[in-house]
């Protein structure tokens, strides 16, 4: 038992002390469960259809800096969620090199839920939305080749193709 609660308070330590250097977490396993709150038992995040979505092994995810029962809080797709320890660590992005806002320089630039082509572009009643050239986004991450941004109160994912830091 006495085994047990140092291990915990170790983790713990360095979980403490990893929110103080990264605000980025890395998936590290494959289909691993989102879920609403911090517990296993907690709901795993789904489509309107039921159906489990996993973050890509490899994929950097955007963590709040806060932690609680072995979990880390981070937001995906918009959304608050949680991702267990096991299957995450915190990485160094080097946010340094994330600037407060980017300028879309191509035309009718789409808009994505998650960093990558294979994500769905942001849609209102049926119709994908648009950026235009000149616009100004908040930036608050990067993943790859997409810059993350804040669009009417959302998070999502410009290309970097289109859009420089500003």
């Amino acid at each position: 038992m006495k085994c047990k609660k140092i291990i915990f308070t170790l983790v713990m330590s360095f979980i403490m002390c990893a929110s103080a250097w990264a605000a980025s977490v890395q998936v590290t396993g494959t289909h691993v469960r989102l879920r609403l709150s911090p517990s296993l038992n907690g709901a795993i995040y789904s489509n309107s259809y039921g159906t489990p979505i996993y973050p890509a092994k490899g994929q950097i995810l955007s963590w709040t800096g806060y932690s609680q029962n072995g979990f880390y809080e981070v937001n995906y797709g918009g959304r608050t969620l949680w991702i267990y320890s096991d299957y995450a660590r915190p990485v160094n992005t080097g946010n340094s090199s994330i600037p407060n806002n980017v300028i879309i320089t191509g035309n009718s630039v789409l808009l994505r839920v998650g960093p990558g082509k294979n994500y769905a572009p942001l849609s209102y009643y049926g119709q994908h939305a648009h950026v235009n050239k000149g616009d100004v986004l908040r930036c608050v991450g990067v993943s790859g080749d997409w810059w993350r941004v804040i669009y009417n109160g959302g998070y999502y994912y410009v290309s970097r193709r289109y859009a420089r830091g500003y």
